[in-house]
């Protein structure tokens, strides 16, 4: 009589079948580590959607978060303050706002740290029709200006108008939705916006080619860093990796934007209905000269240099003295930097 392992010896079709069932138990086993899900997040935009925002857009669709394990979800924002509150309260878990909004958010008991930049040279500014009158900060005096509740443009114009000796008040601020900024002043309800640099060609469209005038808060004294990205602190205790991954995927994408414009523009386009693809377009020669600057050549995109971070937290308080007393190094971190360079 044949031992059972003569018989299966002598079967080279059971032999195969079990060899079959084995890699089958072997490629289960291993599945969950090569079919983990991707970590979900949420970015929280200070504003609607705009040119400087297309670079997330080009990441996406290059799938740059999906390399880095990370399923993205964008959310529309409201405004600089109102972005810094959301990622405070854990309603997101990245968060573009304005620098000075988010080191007064930390003055008031915000648990935040900025962990890049975007824009490494700030774009305040105010718009106004040429024949407005206005050539420096001190015309401003008796306008009224528009501006949004949640801008960050609120946060700097004390500290801004004490450097040009102008009191906050001497201007009056008129409260408007961030997608109304360029109609108020078109029917001359107001003789001004505050709106950022990168927004010129939109205030084209709006007042006309040729009729558009602005200052340049930077040209004008106010050496500072713009909008960064930030989290919540409890974000960098749980999972720092997260937000490595999450700059090495953002900064793909803003390299890719500089070689091509369109391309980050045409992939927001895509993917966010009823935006104005030719205006945002014509807006990336100034995000670019505002985002990607000597030293983001030198140390890679979204650096921050703790000297000048430390320039813009004495002009955002300038003026009005932080609520809670902190060191500039508790505001920021360079730990999770991409390195990635335009």
């Amino acid at each position: 009589m044949n031992r059972p392992e003569c018989v299966e010896a002598a079967n080279p079709s059971r032999r195969r079948a079990l060899a079959t069932v084995a890699a089958g138990a072997a490629a289960l086993a291993a599945a969950p580590l090569r079919a983990q899900a991707p970590d979900k997040v949420q970015l929280q935009l200070n504003w609607f959607h705009l040119a400087d925002h297309s670079p997330i857009y080009l990441a996406l669709k290059k799938g740059y978060f999906k390399e880095e394990g990370i399923d993205l979800t964008v959310l529309r924002g409201s405004g600089s303050a109102d972005s810094a509150k959301k990622i405070d309260l854990g309603q997101a878990d990245v968060g573009i706002s304005d620098a000075p909004t988010v080191l007064t958010a930390i003055s008031k008991g915000a648990n935040l740290r900025m962990v890049a930049v975007v824009y490494d040279k700030a774009g305040n500014n105010v718009f106004f029709r040429k024949g407005a009158n206005i050539r420096s900060p001190k015309d401003l005096v008796g306008k009224k200006i528009a501006v949004p509740p949640a801008d960050s443009h609120r946060v700097l114009w004390p500290a801004f108008a004490a450097m040009h000796g102008i009191a906050p008040d001497a201007v009056t601020l008129v409260n408007v939705k961030p997608e109304g900024k360029q109609a108020i002043v078109a029917a001359n309800e107001v003789d001004a916006s505050f709106d950022l640099y990168t927004s010129y060609a939109i205030w084209e469209k709006v007042l006309g080619k040729g009729d558009v005038g602005h200052l340049l808060w930077a040209d004008f004294g106010l050496p500072i860093y713009g909008h960064t990205y930030f989290v919540n602190n409890e974000l960098i205790k749980k999972n720092p990796k997260l937000i490595e991954r999450f700059l090495r995927a953002t900064h793909k994408g803003w390299r890719d934007a500089k070689a091509s414009p369109a391309a980050s523009i045409d992939a927001m386009v895509e993917a966010v209905p009823g935006l104005d693809r030719n205006t945002l377009l014509a807006t990336m020669p100034q995000i670019l000269d505002l985002c990607v600057t000597e030293r983001s050549a030198k140390h890679g995109l979204g650096w921050i240099e703790p000297e000048l971070m430390q320039k813009t937290m004495d002009i955002t308080f300038a003026s009005n003295k932080p609520e809670r007393p902190f060191a500039v190094a508790d505001a920021f971190t360079n730990q999770f930097s991409s390195r990635i360079k335009p």
